[in-house]
């Protein structure tokens, strides 16, 4: 049985906590993929799972491979592909620790595209089917989450300056170096695709606080237990 959904993770969930079946190697147009490819299970279905940032987290974010990520799930005929990671707050009232799935992504800086021969335009985003499924699995599971928003990619590696931060946060929720890569490849493969971000940290400047990455990674792996919970659920009763 083929795996249905594609999961790739960073900071947000290290393992799934699903039994794996087996782990592959993968070679792709493109390179290989940022990890072995872990074949999971949870309930009677399967997902395919990648680690975005490498099995000990060394990749940095503007090294990651997203068209050998996105492809090697496409070659195992992945119909939807979730994104799990790690987020900074633009808004006040998105309070550390906190769950979003959001609506729109904005990614100016960077555009990853398989298109690089041909003349061929998508319009992206989000798949509500994917986006509504998983806010269910999250209410089934009594955890609040917020539903909406719009992500902001940044290049990385850098965390960003107040000034960017100000920016940013007039036309944007939460800000992240991932999704808008991961969510235009995936579409342009015809995949459906979601997010969902734990929001570990107040951006620079939002609230008075200077971020610190070693204690964002520490809230992330705190906050994790609660995505996992989410994507698992949602694997076993709604994909």
């Amino acid at each position: 049985m083929r795996p249905k959904t594609g999961i790739i993770s960073g900071s947000g969930a290290y393992e799934l906590g699903a039994n794996v079946l087996e782990e592959c190697e993968a070679e792709t147009p493109y390179g290989r993929p940022s990890s072995k490819i872990q074949i999971v299970e949870a309930g009677k279905n399967r997902a395919a799972f990648i680690r975005r940032h490498g099995p000990e987290h060394t990749i940095p974010p503007h090294r990651i491979n997203h068209r050998a990520n996105i492809y090697a799930l496409h070659s195992l005929g992945v119909e939807n592909i979730i994104s799990i990671g790690s987020v900074g707050s633009l808004k006040e009232w998105i309070k550390p620790p906190a769950v979003v799935i959001p609506e729109d992504y904005i990614s100016p800086f960077r555009v990853d595209t398989f298109f690089d021969d041909r003349v061929e335009h998508i319009t992206p985003g989000f798949s509500e089917e994917l986006r509504n499924s998983l806010k269910e699995s999250a209410l089934s599971l009594d955890m609040e989450v917020h539903f909406g928003g719009v992500y902001l990619q940044t290049l990385g590696p850098r965390l960003e300056t107040k000034a960017e931060i100000r920016m940013y946060s007039r036309f944007a929720d939460i800000v992240g170096m991932t999704v808008g890569s991961e969510g235009t490849l995936s579409q342009e493969l015809g995949i459906k695709f979601a997010a969902i971000c734990s929001v570990d940290n107040y951006a620079h400047g939002i609230g008075g606080v200077i971020p610190d990455f070693q204690e964002i990674l520490k809230r992330a792996k705190a906050n994790q237990e609660k995505t996992k919970a989410i994507v698992l659920n949602f694997l076993e009763k709604y994909q």
